[in-house]
């Protein structure tokens, strides 16, 4: 079974491949270190896994037509709401990586907002193909969500929160490597650090993608 999780950029995707690396059942990798193996497995060669999960970096989803997804079986979305996204962005550092600054509307980067609303259409596109998760879930209520993601994906059921081991190699972000689980407070930050201006900016964006999924 091969696996791709397709997603945003801090949506909480490293995460989720960390967690999936851990089932004894699976081998998962993310972003470059997912470069190698996604091209074995384009040219039709053996990667070594019965179970893959690949976690590309985000900007093959910027393109209208992925041509990758005829090789995976199984497809993963993880959804977070967009504004706390772009306070990690702006807070992690990552949020010009290999994209350009925009115009801002009240301190916002509308071209990060335009560049999420491209990604998003994979999902909306097609949402019969992908299990969605989103990132609230999987932080606030981990055991449900981790069952409901082991029954989509056929996999007997593991206990994988909190980290029992933290593989770097295959792909790692510096905020996971630093605790072995992750914590409620980075559910609806942009409440109490977004004013009302600027999160009606993302409405003005992103409303019709904030409320297909399922935010308020």
């Amino acid at each position: 079974m091969k696996i791709l999780i397709g997603y945003a950029m801090r949506s909480g995707s490293t995460l989720l491949q960390h967690i999936l690396g851990q089932h004894s059942k699976l081998c998962a990798y993310s972003d470059l270190s997912s470069f190698a193996v996604l091209t074995r497995l384009m040219l039709g060669g053996d990667t070594g896994h019965r179970h893959l999960c690949i976690k590309p970096m985000d900007i093959i989803y910027l393109k209208q037509q992925v041509r990758i997804y005829r090789h995976f079986d199984k497809y993963l979305w993880l959804a977070r709401d967009p504004r706390d996204s772009y306070l990690s962005c702006m807070e992690s550092g990552y949020a010009y990586l290999f994209w350009p600054r925009g115009l801002k509307e009240a301190g916002i980067d509308t071209g990060l907002l335009k560049r999420w609303k491209k990604i998003y259409r994979h999902f909306f596109d097609a949402p019969e193909r992908w299990h969605l998760l989103r990132y609230e879930d999987l932080v606030l209520q981990p055991d449900e969500t981790l069952a409901g993601l082991f029954d989509y994906l056929e996999l007997p059921y593991e206990r994988l929160l909190p980290f029992s081991q933290f593989k770097m190699r295959n792909g790692g972000d510096y905020k996971i490597r630093s605790s072995s689980t992750v914590k409620s407070l980075s559910v609806s930050r942009y409440i109490r650090q977004l004013s009302a201006l600027q999160i009606g900016v993302f409405e003005n964006y992103l409303g019709n993608e904030i409320q297909r999924l399922g935010y308020s």
